[in-house]
């Protein structure tokens, strides 16, 4: 009796050391809820709040101490808040949903194949890339904001004969190239028109002047108006020059004018083929002045 009583008494005190051995190897580790709960707000400055919210479940527990646990719970709340989820839905080229494809964000594979679970992520910029058993992908910046919740991300692989967007369309060579448009423009003619008035113009005030100055010369030599027909004739002579001058000027800037005018209101071909070909003359008459062009 004894002896039972004695075996008794030691499993009761085994027991009773187990009772109390097991809370204190499970016992919460201070430094270890403190360092995640600094951790966590790091990661949560920094935008990473996938990794923030991981910190702050585990300081959140009841094994830290109530005020570390009470402050990291509402944290976690916070970040759950701001914390984005997406879906993922990828399509072949002929528009079939398929979910035999890997999913990487960022150049780091996150799921092996699609599923229907919401999956956090960071707010910010991201890559997101579908990458199927034969090697093709297709991937594509997003930018995730702050609290979206299951945001559908959906790529499609693209058909073998469809265009890029980014590619130049090339064109027919077998079809008529447009024609250019050219600004306003002077052709030949224009400017040989515009040479010709200047040269008149030159002309007729030089032999005006000329003229004049002859004309008070005789005046001052007291002869006027009954001056010797020699001398005479070399002022009317003069004064002739100068008038065929004048109408010349008039007729070359005339052909400027007009010839200018045509090229730039789209008669531009018979303007320019007859520029190389063009001539005129112009010959004095008792009416002024007669030419062809």
């Amino acid at each position: 009796m004894r002896s039972v009583a004695r075996l008794a008494s030691l499993a009761a005190a085994a027991g009773i050391v187990v009772a109390v051995a097991l809370p204190v190897e499970a016992a919460p580790d201070r430094k270890a809820c403190i360092a995640a709960a600094d951790d966590g707000q790091k990661y949560r400055d920094d935008g990473k709040l996938a990794a923030a919210r991981e910190m702050f479940i585990a300081c959140s527990s009841k094994g830290c101490p109530a005020v570390i646990s009470k402050q990291c719970a509402q944290w976690l709340s916070e970040v759950e808040k701001d914390q984005a989820t997406v879906t993922f839905r990828a399509k072949d080229e002929s528009g079939k949903e398929i979910t035999d494809v890997t999913v990487s964000i960022d150049a780091h594979k996150v799921l092996d194949a699609i599923d229907a679970k919401a999956m956090p992520i960071d707010p910010g910029e991201h890559t997101v890339r579908f990458e199927r058993a034969d090697g093709k992908f297709v991937e594509e910046k997003v930018i995730i904001r702050a609290g979206e919740k299951n945001r559908v991300l959906e790529l499609a692989f693209p058909t073998a004969t469809a265009q890029k967007k980014d590619d130049p369309i090339k064109p027919d060579d077998t079809s008529d190239p447009l024609p250019e448009k050219q600004g306003f423009h002077v052709p030949l003619l224009g400017w040989v028109g515009l040479g010709v008035g200047v040269a008149g113009g030159i002309t007729m005030a030089a032999f005006a002047v000329s003229a004049g100055s002859d004309e008070s010369e005789l005046r001052d030599r007291g002869c006027a108006p009954n001056c010797p027909p020699s001398e005479r004739d070399g002022i009317e002579t003069k004064l002739v020059i100068a008038n065929v001058g004048m109408f010349v000027g008039i007729a070359g800037l005339a052909v400027a004018v007009v010839s200018t005018v045509i090229a730039n209101t789209g008669n531009k071909a018979p303007a320019q083929q007859g520029a190389s070909k063009a001539s005129f003359a112009i010959r004095p008459s008792p009416f002024g002045l007669s030419g062809t062009f």
